[in-house]
């Protein structure tokens, strides 16, 4: 069988997004040829444009990494324009939203259809190649969701487990009734993929866009941050730079000639992943918060090699870990949308923080900045006298170490659950836009097109 058809049959079956009746909008049609065997479910997996090249982008699109010009916010469309000013409805006369909704659940039915067909296919002989298939389309599906749940959930709540979740799509059936589960169910569910990936992904992938077990203990400690559970997000923090610990220096990084300086196989991806698509604009064409530009010493490499000055002498953003490139074309400025070592030892590090190992919290912290400081000049490492003051200094760091990775979206729900109080200010044409926090904007609608067609509730804004 072609491989061709393969992927033309499910690409043209995954054009739409969930609904009631036809969670696509194209049924499916058995006479096509579809995957049956290991080799051609993995293929199905190793579709970068559809499992690594479009994480949901609406949550960096919201937060307060950046800020545009008018003229420059003028030339986005309707939706990105409302989301950027944290408007009601974000949609107006638009219906949907392919890429924030539609691409992690495109995502979740590949995972489905290969676990769907490797329940038929016997993994005698193959086991190793069973394996990796099993384990990638699990941790696939669980990042998808986890995606969904960072944009279309409130924050995560112990006391409101019953708040409204996403819809939890868990077979290939595209005439299943979506419906959405509970925030409780809704975790549960990630937790569960992603654990169970645990039992097939190798160590070292043959591709580093291949999911890894380091990649699947580093998911697993980024859903337990953001469910507030720092036990177990260390605990899944350390196991990842247990298997895999790489700090790449910045002193070694080449920037003579080039745009985007950090290669997108440096040493410190675990999984290369990409942000959505309206990230090309933000690296060229927004400046980046001033406030977080003037936090960087100039002895702190990241300075220069996360930032550029534009013509007019404002920094933009360079410090991509894609080096600028998707996965499927070189000449597309996508954000780093996957997993690396120094998250992970940002996430340790807050971790020992919070439950009162300031020692170990520091050494995380000295490490990963060691390797961020000019080697021309001597690196005092950082101190703290006790955990509050070692999880500010971290906070900080972990706020200039990972911008535009999608993460900063996650840090703020979090982190005002908890009392920080960050308020997001905009000023564009004469007009000042705010976003309080714990602000029910901080949850993005659902688009229409999925309210008209499935009848599931729709978020408050």
């Amino acid at each position: 069988m072609n491989l061709y058809k393969i992927l033309l049959f499910v690409f043209v079956s995954v054009i739409a997004v969930s609904c009631k009746k036809d969670w696509l909008e194209i049924r499916s049609n058995k006479s096509l040829d579809v995957p049956n065997t290991i080799d051609k479910y993995q293929a199905l997996l190793d579709n970068s444009a559809i499992m690594n090249d479009a994480r949901p982008s609406m949550g960096e699109i919201s937060a307060d990494n950046y800020y545009l010009s008018y003229n420059t916010w003028n030339t986005w469309n309707t939706t990105f324009k409302n989301a950027y000013t944290w408007e009601t409805d974000i949609y107006n006369a638009t219906l949907s939203d392919p890429q924030n909704w539609n691409n992690p659940y495109r995502q979740a039915f590949y995972a489905n259809i290969v676990l769907d067909g490797l329940d038929d296919v016997k993994s005698t002989g193959d086991i190793l190649h069973y394996n990796n298939a099993r384990g990638c389309a699990l941790y696939y599906r669980g990042e998808a969701f986890f995606w969904v749940s960072q944009i279309y959930t409130r924050p995560y709540s112990l006391t409101f487990p019953d708040n409204p979740g996403i819809p939890l799509r868990l077979d290939s059936d595209p005439n299943g009734t979506s419906v959405r589960a509970g925030m409780h169910d809704t975790y549960q569910q990630i937790l569960n993929d992603l654990q169970g990936s645990l039992n097939y992904l190798p160590v070292i992938p043959l591709y580093k866009t291949r999911p890894s077990k380091p990649a699947a203990f580093a998911m697993l400690s980024r859903v337990y941050l953001v469910m507030q559970d720092y036990s177990h997000a260390l605990q899944y923090a350390d196991s990842c730079l247990k298997l895999y610990d790489s700090v790449l220096d910045y002193n070694t990084v080449k920037t003579a000639g080039i745009m985007y300086p950090i290669p997108p196989q440096n040493k410190e991806v675990i999984f290369l992943a990409t942000l959505d698509d309206p990230l090309q604009t933000l690296g060229v064409n927004s400046l980046v918060d001033s406030t977080l530009y003037r936090s960087y010493d100039n002895n702190d490499l990241r300075k220069t090699l996360f930032y550029k000055p534009n013509t007019s002498g404002l920094p933009n953003f360079i410090g991509t870990y894609t080096g600028g490139a998707t996965l499927v074309s070189t000449v597309s400025t996508k954000a780093f949308g996957g997993i690396a070592t120094d998250e992970v030892y940002l996430t340790r590090a807050e971790c020992y923080a919070r439950t009162g190992n300031v020692q170990a919290a520091m050494n995380d912290l000295n490490k990963l900045m060691a390797a961020r400081w000019k080697s021309t000049v001597p690196f005092v490492p950082f101190t703290a006298a006790n955990p509050t003051d070692a999880l500010a200094i971290i906070l900080q760091e972990r706020r200039k170490e990972t911008p535009f990775r999608g993460l900063r979206w996650l840090d703020l729900r979090r982190l005002n659950s908890e009392g920080a109080n960050i308020t997001l200010t905009r000023n564009l044409n004469g007009q000042q836009y705010t976003l309080p926090p714990n602000d029910p904007r901080y949850t993005l609608p659902i688009p229409p097109d999925v309210i008209s067609m499935s009848g599931m509730t729709q978020n408050d804004r």
